[in-house]
């Protein structure tokens, strides 16, 4: 199995590799080297599942009217990199758009690594940089993983500290992961490779503050697009600080108070964050905070033999993760119903789940779902929040239900059905992306998930090929 210790020559330093090389570099030497003979099959076919799920959550997103207005502003140049609202662009373009259409409606994949949606952001760079170069779909493969398990550790290496200091850490992880996703397609060497991730490293930092509105998915976009040009830039020679994550004006002073788990690097090809602790895989559009939360409910009435229309009042006890990451009562668009957990209670209520169709306006204003929202009172738990149980079930929910005639039912869920220890089955996951396509106007596929071609897939999926 290929380590990152493997990746320096014996005898270059009397100090070990982890003491003497900047983290820029590791990722450098680790990028470069790695062959997709050194990935196991259980971390391939988890890289693959990850793919097949952004791409069709991609292809949901292609519908959203804002993303078909990026599309018409930035999709301007011609190109053979495909989008899913069906234009046929450069790289730059072409990340930019399906970076947004694969975050607008909430629905990738999580990683509990840093608190990040890597996938949408290292898939749009690698698919659109694979098609620019007419990459085979091994290449694209491995520099996804390549970037997926970069974005992973770097957010192992932070830990939570960082999103619960305020920062997006998608846009943080990700842009480096991506970025060493990118070298690794533009064969780049070491020392290029090096300088793109310090320079990544110091143009990150998006805050939080973005939850809610357009800026968030576009966010996504723009990241893999900024990984691109970043990858550009070094290949043609331009420098960048490789100290960038340890200095002391640097990544981890100033985005992480200081903080770093240094020695999770060592790790990095030995512990494959793929597949452990792996992804959540979403059943709803909607902020992972909120998956526990709306599958309780969904148990609680069918427990019960009740509707919504029994509901009297919920008390929803949660940790300070959910609390931070779920901040509008009652939402006045999509963006916000995402991040709002009375809106997804009152969706789980009536339909077990929240779909595609309830972020759309009417739903959202609809008086019957503000009269549910208006029963749920939030509370943090401080049993829920503490080390043991934030560390074992980060986003978990106890949901309390008081029904019409003074009946109350109670329950508690930990990780939802998605959730890296409950992970859907691949019937599921096919499903899933069916149901993507469907919403996006395409023909359905039933991929054999070790064999699928990536590109022809995203093809398929963008409706660029004979349905």
């Amino acid at each position: 199995m290929f380590v990152i210790r493997k990746a320096f020559k014996k005898g270059s330093s009397k100090k070990s590799p982890m003491d003497s090389q900047l983290l820029a570099r590791q990722f450098a030497v680790w990028g470069k080297e790695l062959s997709l003979n050194d990935v196991p099959k259980v971390v391939n076919r988890c890289a693959r599942r990850a793919v097949l799920d952004t791409i069709g959550v991609i292809a949901a997103g292609s519908v959203h009217a804002k993303v078909r207005l990026l599309a018409e502003c930035v999709a301007l140049a011609k190109g053979n990199c495909s989008t899913a609202t069906q234009h046929q662009t450069d790289a730059i373009a072409a990340a930019t758009i399906n970076g947004m259409a694969g975050h607008v409606w909430d629905y990738d994949d999580t990683s509990y690594t840093g608190i990040t949606h890597s996938s949408v952001i290292t898939l749009s760079a690698t698919l659109a940089v694979a098609q620019e170069i007419n990459a085979s779909d091994e290449d694209a493969l491995l520099a996804f993983i390549i970037g997926s398990e970069i974005s992973y550790v770097l957010g192992d290496i932070c830990s939570h500290n960082h999103f619960m200091q305020g920062w997006w850490a998608t846009g943080s992880c990700a842009l480096i992961g991506a970025v060493a996703s990118v070298c690794r397609l533009y064969d780049m060497d070491e020392e290029q490779t090096a300088n793109a991730i310090g320079t990544a490293a110091v143009t990150a930092g998006i805050q939080r503050a973005i939850s809610g509105t357009d800026a968030k998915p576009y966010l996504c976009g723009n990241v893999a697009a900024q990984a691109i040009n970043l990858a550009r830039v070094a290949k043609a020679g331009l420098t960048g600080p490789q100290d960038a994550f340890e200095q002391k004006n640097g990544f981890f002073a100033l985005l992480n108070n200081g903080h770093s788990l240094f020695s999770q690097v060592e790790s990095l090809g030995d512990r494959w964050r793929l597949e452990t602790p792996g992804l959540l895989f979403k059943t709803s559009p909607v902020c992972s905070a909120a998956h526990a939360m709306i599958e309780i409910t969904a148990k609680l009435l069918e427990e019960s033999d009740k509707t919504a229309d029994d509901i009297v009042s919920v008390e929803a006890e949660v940790p300070t993760l959910v609390h931070a990451s779920l901040v509008f009562i009652y939402p006045e668009n999509a963006q916000q119903a995402q991040f709002s957990l009375p809106y997804c209670f009152a969706c789980a209520a009536e339909h077990g789940r929240v779909r595609l169709k309830d972020l759309q306006l009417a739903e959202i204003q609809s008086d019957r779902k503000r009269a549910l929202m208006e029963r749920v009172t939030i509370r943090v738990a401080e049993d829920l929040s503490s080390s043991p149980m934030r560390e074992k079930y980060p986003e978990s929910t106890r949901l309390t239900i008081l029904f019409a005639g003074g009946k109350t039912t109670s329950g508690f869920c930990g990780e939802a059905f998605g959730m890296p220890n409950r992970p859907l089955t691949d019937k599921d996951l096919i499903k899933k992306f069916n149901d993507c396509l469907t919403f996006a106007g395409c023909s359905l596929k039933t991929p054999d998930l070790c064999t699928f071609e990536i590109i022809k897939m995203a093809d398929h999926a963008f409706r660029l090929t004979a349905q």
